[in-house]
């Protein structure tokens, strides 16, 4: 069984600029992440995929491991994250021979992990029969009692019939945030160009709840950068 590491790195970041690479406690945000998947004792192979020089240039600069090129469309704003997986998979296989059962998508805007992470996602789905296993965190939001605005402009229920009142009625929730996901590859294909949320995930996907908010936090906008940079300076 050959399971593959994935760290996907697009150049064209809109929320912040070159996010990827951007020093961050004295280090590009992408070296964090590309420590996490070295640091994993179950990866056979780790590899950046980028559309950007820059990117590559950043990365071949402080580690040795397998840069993929990225063709221009898979790394479009309304690219689908699948295709860069699917893109890796097929260059791996018939450049290198690689053939790989688990990809293992491990977001470089993600930056704090617990150590093992890596380890521990992957050995929950290779211990169970489910498609996937991604980490995730407990939201204290409420899905029920949203409102959503409807076609006249009025607050209206997101859901109808909600029998329950105090929060403690109501079933945690929990948000997919990006650290670790773990996929079966034949799983990614039997969904190939199905357009929905999540569907390369399956059917049956375990979590592994993630024990902190550090180790949730994603950087998407300028604000993000101090609190990530408080957590990596402690």
């Amino acid at each position: 069984m050959s399971i593959l590491g994935i760290i996907p790195a697009r150049g064209g970041s809109k929320g912040v600029k070159d996010k990827n690479i951007l020093e961050i406690a004295g280090r590009p945000l992408i070296a964090y992440t590309i420590d996490a998947a070295l640091e994993s004792a179950r990866l056979d192979k780790v590899v950046v995929s980028t559309d950007s020089t820059k990117i590559a240039d950043v990365v071949r600069e402080h580690y040795s491991i397998d840069i993929i090129m990225r063709p221009p469309e898979f790394a479009r704003d309304d690219s689908p994250i699948e295709e860069s997986f699917f893109h890796a998979v097929e260059y791996l296989k018939e450049a290198e021979g690689f053939d790989t059962d688990i990809l293992v998508w491990i977001q470089p805007n993600v930056p704090i992990r617990k150590p093992g992470i890596v380890d521990e996602a992957l050995g929950k789905l290779l211990d169970s029969g489910a498609d996937s296993c991604v980490t995730c965190y407990e939201t204290d939001q409420v899905p029920e009692v949203m409102k959503r605005i409807d076609s006249r402009g009025f607050l209206v229920p997101l859901y109808k019939d909600v029998s329950a009142i105090r929060r403690q009625e109501f079933e945690r929730c929990y948000l997919l945030d990006g650290s670790v996901v773990v996929i079966r590859k034949a799983n990614l294909y039997n969904t190939r160009g199905i357009r929905k949320a999540h569907v390369y995930l399956g059917d049956k996907t375990i979590p592994v709840i993630q024990e902190k908010m550090e180790y949730s936090l994603e950087i998407d906008v300028p604000d993000d950068l101090d609190l990530v940079k408080y957590y990596l300076e402690r």
